[in-house]
């Protein structure tokens, strides 16, 4: 079996299509689903975040698994699959298992070293066990995920220091307008990137917070703990000209800030400036607004420019970080590798021991002068004269490369010892996720 990583990121791909690709946490059971129903494909997992969408499969047939894939990704944008392929990646095995190991750790973010990811990678791994998409290979692979993030963060600096996407939108609006205290911050949603920017804003000297949620609890719950002012999303035209920095980060689909309600707010405030900070993808905010004198709008990828001011001191620790992860993936592919060896291991030792049993029965004849010492001579050298004959077979099966090489050497060994009724391995005594759902679907 092997592991294939396939997606687009902030990297790869312009904010436009990033949108258009999100998958709601709604809809990613029916994707995972969709996945699955596709032969090559036996397990699978999808991450969305306002920066990246890739899904993890674990496959017989990487390159059918990846033109799944790639068909997935074209047909969610609306475009054809020659115009999505320039954006995307895909990776297998080796390089797909240190990948997600990067993307958990923070080490692929557009904010190098961002601990928000690690609980978007948890939250997309809760997503596959809901859905029954993840069998035993994808549990095995987000245990060590987790475990090798937590390594490159405990083991280095590279989260020290708080940041987040965030984070970097209150740095631009410090940027801009210098002191924060006397000025007054609209939040539209109540999610964990409004309450991250929430603390971030309250630490610098913020006081005058006021959140919007399409709830009422929630926006109260957080304004509450800011001495804030909560309100519903439908009271937000009769506030919005308060505000004088509008940070916006709803899971929203269409657009909740549009230019006629901005206009109006402007003419409000007579002439006095907006700075609206979008982090939502696909984006709260109607780009059209940018047009508007008076109001300065930024999304997600406008925030590069915070971002590299801060990446320098992240990018060493990230060189120390990486050969840890490259250590943790080297221990998974060594147990991936052995879901494939041991099975054929064991079926080769019982092959021959019952080959040595055989020759022992029919060489009796010969050893009925023979003592019980020297019977129990004989078995340890037959025993001894197997187990030298096997080495070399059973060591190089026990240190497989993880490539053609590996699957030519397993499929020679097969053959050589008659052992196909075990090839499948795992396949053959354990029960698939797309098995169960195939089943369930159909039965």
């Amino acid at each position: 079996m092997r592991i294939c990583h396939i997606g687009m990121n902030h990297k790869s791909t312009p904010l436009e299509l990033r949108e258009r690709l999100a998958v709601p946490a709604d809809r990613i059971t029916e994707t995972l689903h969709a996945l699955l129903a596709h032969e090559p494909i036996r397990e699978a997992a999808l991450l969305s975040t306002c920066n990246r969408v890739e899904i993890t499969l674990v496959t017989h047939n990487p390159e059918e698994a990846i033109a799944v894939a790639h068909r997935w990704f074209a047909a969610k944008a609306g475009i054809e699959l020659d115009a999505i392929l320039p954006h995307l990646y895909a990776h297998t095995t080796e390089d797909a298992v240190l990948h997600l190991f990067r993307v958990a750790s923070g080490l692929d973010s557009l904010v190098l070293g961002e601990p928000q990811i690690l609980g978007q990678v948890k939250a997309s791994y809760e997503h596959a066990l809901a859905a029954e998409s993840a069998g035993h290979i994808l549990h095995r692979l987000y245990q060590s995920t987790f475990s090798a993030a937590k390594r490159a963060r405990s083991e280095t600096s590279i989260g020290r220091q708080s940041v987040n996407v965030s984070s970097c939108a209150v740095e631009l609006a410090k940027s801009i307008f210098g002191d924060l205290n006397d000025k007054t911050i609209m939040l539209l949603g109540a999610g964990e990137m409004a309450e991250l920017a929430a603390r971030h804003l309250f630490a610098n000297g913020c006081k005058n917070i006021m959140v919007a949620n399409r709830t009422l609890a929630r926006a109260e719950t957080l304004a509450a703990e800011f001495s804030g002012h909560a309100m519903t999303m439908k009271s937000l035209p009769d506030f919005l000209d308060a505000a004088d920095v509008v940070i916006s980060s709803t899971s929203a689909t269409n657009y909740v800030l549009m230019p006629d309600m901005i206009n109006q707010a402007l003419d409000k405030r007579g002439g006095d400036p907006m700075l609206l900070l979008d982090i939502a993808v696909p984006r709260d905010i109607d780009p059209r607004i940018d047009r508007i004198d008076g109001a300065y709008l930024f999304d997600v990828d406008d925030l590069q420019q915070v971002v590299d001011g801060n990446r320098s001191q992240r990018e060493q620790e990230s060189l120390v970080a990486l050969e840890l992860l490259k250590e943790e993936s080297a221990h998974f592919l060594h147990w991936l590798k052995s879901l494939e060896s041991v099975p054929l291991i064991r079926a080769i030792q019982q092959i021959t021991d019952t080959a040595r049993h055989e020759e022992l029965a029919r060489a009796q004849h010969y050893l009925k002068g023979f003592d019980a010492e020297q019977l129990k001579a004989v078995e340890r050298f037959s025993q001894s004269l197997t187990k030298r004959l096997l080495h070399p077979t059973m060591s190089a099966l026990k240190h497989l490369p993880e490539d053609i090489e590996g699957d030519m050497l397993m499929g020679a060994a097969h053959i050589l010892f008659g052992t196909k009724s075990c090839k499948l391995g795992l396949q053959a005594s354990k029960e698939h996720p797309r098995d169960k759902i195939h089943a369930r679907t159909t039965g």
